[in-house]
């Protein structure tokens, strides 16, 4: 394997994370003493990291890693796909030379034990430092009991949800991949993630999963490793004696990092290790133990924890279990009534939140905006919910299993349905009110806010859905409209409009929801955009001028990408003409571009996207202006001219991308850089780059541009003679290409599964798909189709393998035979 190639396989190397982090210092021409002090290493194991680097990826020097440095920066993959905890890792060191020994015997190991004993903390840990590579983390911690684990992992995998059975799709991906799994916190969905499992690990030889669940997955060759707690001091007044326990290290640690003048010594050593005995060496107990000391001394908190802890079963019974409920409780009781219902209140917040957003959110009676910023403060000092700096911002998080805690009170409180009301109703009103930022100067606050904010506005949006409030969600889905377009595509908007089918948006929001439904729905299914398009321009028959130049520029939009060869121009050029009367100028630009997508001639539709490229640019829409120089540089490389302007259209795109955030057009604009790549024969370049990028946009749902992914990589398997991996890839790509109309791919794949039908399959079945190709490529301008070269190689191939009438029987049958049966004949 050459270093070209290592973006597309990384894991498969078996880079591990810290050589992830080296081989990007290499890339930023580190020499190794600036990377040992970056990364806290000594110069002599930085050295080691290069060595094996070298050797992993095929290297010949320093320069060699930096050009796969640089491969990974393009694609914008993370420097780490686990996350780094912020505290030190105390006492496992037993546990995780056994852990990974059980994971080089067996391919399925799960973590047990109950909650607190720190089964996550010591899977990462263990995953951070296996040589097996990178594993794929799959968090199931977020997903409610009824949820649909297939779907959560294949989200994960960034694949594709449509087409034939999930879970044997699922199989398939990982029976041709190397990747390993650390899937966490599944107690909840055991059942279904371990029928999963039963299906993929006979399939999946080469598979290997690591799991942390309170309880056992129950599948057959499953490995189970109990974790139990830290070891814990013996009654003792010697500090060497306390420290030398686990407990006792980690409760010093913790202790120190809460009160600065804190450490264990001859005075408190008795109670600092009588609490460890009492919290069991439980971590998440002796976390919160410790963080009582601002307030308390080591005697005084052990007085407290023994009244805790003997009210936690008959006759003062203590069971690991209990203990943490026990320990949390007593920090439960340690707050006043409002501190409680603060803590139970902030549950309904999935991830990060701010000041303003608390306020907005939990300030219902009895708490008034004023109480929840003096209250949020002291949970931090209880150590119930954690705070840090972002960007000049206080932002606030609570734990997952706090979380869980304090939404059951919540829930046992009676306040679950309100607090989740607020929360929808003040994110989702929110948007709306930023949504007009999207589009000009404000853009960068008005981007940021909704990239953060994503957690909340999904979650809202969920429980909009699951009470039945249709009319709310369409109106979300409306008031962003054509805004959906700067956001850029998530899996998650396809999601509602599939739940929405069944439910017809409020007539006051009819005509736009459709028209912002439609846009979207070009990027998955433009068959169903144009329908909505149709509704949306029938709806606004009778409306005002705005609406139905919306719905116009929308089913102009759909017919464009649905039918091709100039379909739609009409309809956006009456958009265009009246969104310029009204000086409406972002829809005006939207219009042009449409036209420029639109547009069967690859100079004329340059030249529109030109003038919308201009129009976005002056009205501070850094995003659309990004994503109109992609679609210039995409429609120039494919009918092979102006490279050299293509090239830098894209490096302007990708530099508009990364200044704004937008990793859908970040995702455009180094797609149409491995397209240029490979028209200028750099195939290797070309292949890590469609390699990164199909997970991406298959995890957003954007099937086009997957579709675009399956065919270089396609191409470039046929180009290394790799015939078998060339077939599959291809024969995805035209499925794709088909569903969402895209003449480019469609004809390009079908044409190079001809050739190869003709010895797989024999004349006739290779005539039958040229003749689909020929279908697909009318509609394509004449520069497009020209540039086509694996079609005149189809041609040059196929004539004279058949008689005349033979020949032109099949060439008529692949022109009018549905794209699936022609992938599965």
């Amino acid at each position: 394997m050459s270093v070209g190639e290592v973006p597309a396989t990384l894991r498969h190397a078996g880079v591990t994370q810290r050589e992830l982090d080296v081989l990007r210092l290499v890339g930023l021409r580190l020499r190794n003493s600036e990377i040992a002090a970056q990364l806290f290493v000594s110069e002599r194991t930085v050295e080691s990291h290069v060595s094996a680097l070298l050797r992993k990826l095929g290297g010949s020097d320093r320069l060699s890693l930096a050009a796969a440095a640089e491969l990974l920066n393009r694609a914008g993959v993370p420097a780490w796909t686990l996350p780094r905890p912020l505290t030190s890792f105390i006492g496992r060191e037993e546990e995780m030379t056994r852990l990974s020994e059980l994971l080089t015997l067996h391919r399925l190991v799960t973590v047990t034990g109950p909650a607190g004993t720190g089964k996550t903390r010591l899977a990462l840990e263990v995953a951070a430092s296996s040589e097996r590579g990178i594993p794929l983390l799959i968090d199931l911690a977020s997903l409610p009991p009824e949820g649909d684990v297939a779907v959560f992992v294949a989200d994960s995998l960034g694949l594709e949800h449509g087409g034939g059975s999930l879970p044997d799709r699922l199989t398939e991906a990982l029976r041709e991949s190397e990747t390993w799994i650390l899937a966490d916190n599944c107690e909840h969905v055991v059942e279904a993630l371990a029928e999963l499992l039963r299906e993929w690990m006979p399939r999946c030889p080469a598979l290997r999963v690591l799991t942390t669940s309170r309880r056992p997955l129950r599948v057959e060759g499953e490995s189970l490793y109990e974790l139990g707690p830290l070891s814990v001091p013996s009654e003792t007044d010697d500090p060497d004696v306390v420290l030398a326990s686990s407990a006792g290290r980690l409760f010093a640690e913790r202790g120190a990092s809460s009160l600065a003048s804190f450490s264990v010594n001859p005075e408190n050593a008795g109670a600092v290790a009588a609490v460890c005995r009492h919290l069991d060496g439980l971590p998440l107990a002796l976390e919160l133990a410790a963080a009582r000391l601002r307030a308390l001394t080591p005697q005084e908190l052990l007085a407290h924890l023994d009244e805790a802890l003997l009210r936690s079963g008959p006759g003062g019974a203590i069971t690991r279990h209990s203990t943490l409920e026990a320990a949390l409780q007593w920090s439960l009781e340690l707050l006043s009534d409002e501190e409680l219902f603060l803590f139970e209140r902030c549950s309904v917040f999935p991830a990060d939140f701010d000041y303003g957003t608390a306020e907005q959110v939990l300030a219902a009676p009895p708490l008034t905006s004023p109480d929840v910023r003096r209250l949020l403060p002291q949970l931090v000092d209880h150590s119930l919910v954690s705070a840090r700096t972002v960007g000049g911002i206080t932002v606030f998080r609570m734990l997952d299993s706090v979380r869980h805690a304090a939404a059951a009170r919540l829930a046992e409180r009676g306040e679950s349905e309100l607090l989740a009301r607020r929360h929808a109703r003040y994110h989702l009103d929110h948007a709306l009110e930023l949504a007009q930022g999207l589009r000009g100067p404000d853009q960068p606050r008005a981007l940021s806010w909704f990239e953060q904010r994503w957690p909340d506005l999904r979650t809202a949006m969920s429980w909009t859905l699951e009470s039945g409030q249709t009319a709310d969600a369409w109106a979300f889905l409306a008031g962003i409209g054509m805004g959906w377009e700067t956001l850029g595509v998530r899996r998650e908007i396809f999601d509602w409009l599939d739940q929405l089918e069944k439910s017809p948006p409020p007539a006051a929001l009819n005509a736009g929801a459709c028209a912002a439904a439609a846009v979207v729905l070009c990027c998955q299914d433009t068959g169903a955009a144009l329908d909505r398009a149709r509704q949306g321009a029938a709806l606004a028959a009778d409306g005002d001028s705005a609406t139905v130049a919306l719905t116009q520029l929308a089913l102009g939009w759909a017919l464009g990408y649905h039918e091709g060869s100039g379909a739609g121009q009409a309809e956006l050029e009456a958009a265009e003409r009246t969104f310029g009367a009204f000086g409406d100028r972002w829809h005006q630009a939207l219009a042009l571009e449409g036209l420029g997508l639109g547009e069967e001639a690859t100079p004329r539709s340059v030249a529109s996207l030109l003038r919308a490229a201009a129009l976005f640019g002056e009205h501070g829409d850094q995003v659309k202006r990004a994503n109109c120089l992609n679609q210039m540089a995409h429609r120039c490389v494919d009918a092979g001219i102006r490279l050299d302007e293509a090239s830098a259209w894209l490096e302007e795109a990708r530099a508009l991308a990364l200044a704004t955030g937008n990793e859908h057009e970040l995702l455009h604009s180094d797609l149409f850089r491995a397209r240029l790549d490979l028209r200028t024969g750099n195939r290797v370049a070309a292949a890590a780059g469609f390699g990164l990028l199909l997970g991406g946009f298959r995890r957003i749902g954007d099937r086009r541009c997957a579709a675009r992914c399956l065919l270089g990589l396609g191409q470039t398997a046929a180009l290394r003679g790799d015939s078998s991996a060339a077939v599959g890839l291809l024969t995805e790509s035209a499925g794709m290409a088909a569903t969402t109309t895209d003449a480019y791919e469609l004809t390009t794949a079908l044409a190079l599964l001809a050739t190869s039908a003709l010895t797989r399959k024999g004349p006739r079945a290779a005539a039958v798909l040229l003749g689909a190709a020929e279908a697909a490529a009318v509609r394509l301008d004449d520069a497009r189709r020209d540039a086509i070269p694996e079609l005149d190689e189809a041609r040059a191939a196929l004539p004279g393998t058949l008689n005349r009438e033979e020949w032109e029987a099949a060439l008529a049958e692949g022109a009018r035979s549905p794209i699936p049966a022609l992938l599965h004949f």
